[in-house]
């Protein structure tokens, strides 16, 4: 994914929980709105019923005969927070009574500091501890403040649900953004290959078309002498091999990634022998277990080992050995190629099984190289089931190796 998409994607993702926020916030605020006009509708019927019970305590007081004094505001809060228990259907509101600054009655949980913060305010309606707190003064003759506490929850349950609903939404659309940004860099990335790949193979066409063109020019003029008429033909012939091997070898990448093929048990030894076979006069050292059989194609087998032990031998100083050799492991067998050649340059084992990729264009060229073949043999293994591993050292050599499935007898298995 390229950078400037991640920048967009980040820049949406901001954009979306700003937006989340900012209708939580509103949402917050429209429903703390609604609360405070019931707040202030309860905080009045409160008011008026305390009050009135003070009215009420102090003319009973009057009339009586006794010590008690029943006008107090602790008994008074009680009295009116046990009336209002009784009546069916109505709510205990919660409120609080201050005489001189000092808590005496309260039925709201909330702390005196709380409840002083807001009886010090009678002109302001403050949100502590998810409760709405109104205070008003009675009309007493005490000095006796009444703090109303109305639960506030309502907005904050608002408030979470459509935060939660919309980081949900921002995750789904957020995924969504990222695959298709993944798709898109896919996209991009598939279309920059293919044109890599037209500019390649029209670099490849051109090269030896240019070259016998050349040369067809001078054996048409007729003015060459035998030697340099034999050169110019022997230079159209070794051009044209080359593209007709370029050829045949897209033609078989074409075809492996069209069709499919069927695996079935195949020796080991067999295919290193038909390897040997195909390179007389080179430097094999062949090493395989006998009886040892992988899930592959016989045919496609030999000729991805080919295609290595070629690579290898290009890459190593005259004389030297190429190693074939087949070891255990576990489940399957691994197949690897190795040489004690020029080996290869880390940042570029990456691109090694792209299309016409070379290391060195001008030794690849000068030994016939298209740059098909390891994209080629890589091919091979994806339809094998495995991939191609490199390990490589410059100036040490280099180990090409791939693991198959251990193969039975005669035992066969269909790949599309």
């Amino acid at each position: 994914m390229s950078r400037s998409i991640r920048l967009a994607l980040v820049l949406f993702s901001l954009a979306l929980t700003l937006t989340g926020s900012a209708l939580a916030c509103r949402t917050f605020r429209d429903q703390l709105d609604a609360l405070e006009t019931q707040a202030m509708l309860q905080h009045q019927r409160t008011v008026c019923g305390v009050e009135s019970d003070f009215t009420a305590a102090c003319a009973a007081a009057r009339a009586a005969v006794s010590t008690d004094d029943f006008t107090t505001p602790a008994r008074i809060g009680d009295s009116y927070t046990r009336a209002q228990q009784l009546i069916l259907g109505a709510s205990t509101p919660a409120f609080a009574l201050l005489r001189d600054g000092t808590v005496e009655y309260s039925n709201t949980g909330l702390s005196g500091a709380a409840l002083q913060q807001a009886a010090a305010d009678t002109d302001t309606i403050l949100l502590r501890d998810r409760q709405l707190l109104l205070a008003s003064v009675l009309n007493t003759n005490q000095n006796i403040i009444l703090v109303s506490a109305v639960d506030a929850a309502e907005a904050y349950t608002a408030r979470d649900q459509l935060l939660l609903s919309w980081l949900a939404v921002q995750a789904l659309v957020t995924l969504a953004a990222l695959a298709a940004g993944w798709h898109y860099g896919k996209v991009q990335e598939l279309n920059a290959r293919q044109s890599r790949f037209v500019a390649d193979l029209t670099h490849e066409l051109k090269t030896p078309l240019t070259s016998m063109i050349g040369y067809a020019d001078l054996l048409r003029s007729g003015m060459l002498d035998d030697a340099r008429r034999r050169t110019a033909a022997d230079a159209i012939y070794h051009e044209s091999t080359r593209l007709e091997s370029l050829s045949q070898q897209l033609l078989a990448l074409q075809g492996l990634q069209k069709n499919g093929i069927t695996l079935q048990a195949v020796d080991v030894a067999a295919v290193f022998h038909d390897v040997a076979r195909s390179l007389p006069n080179a430097p094999l050292t062949l090493d395989a277990p006998a009886g040892a059989t992988v899930q592959a194609d016989r045919v496609l087998l030999a000729d991805l080992l080919r295609n290595l032990a070629v690579n290898a031998l290009h890459a190593s100083t005259p004389g030297n050995t190429v190693r074939l050799i087949c070891t255990d492991a576990g489940n399957g067998w691994r197949l690897a190629v190795i040489d004690t050649g020029c080996g290869i340059p880390a940042e570029a084992v990456p691109h090694l099984t792209e299309p016409f990729y070379r290391v060195d264009k001008a030794r690849a060229r000068a030994d016939g190289g298209s740059g098909i073949g390891l994209a080629l043999c890589a091919e091979i293994a994806a339809a094998f089931g495995t991939k191609l591993n490199f390990a490589s050292e410059v100036g040490a050599g280099t180990t090409v190796s791939l693991t198959l499935p251990k193969g039975g007898p005669r035992h066969e298995k269909a790949v599309s």
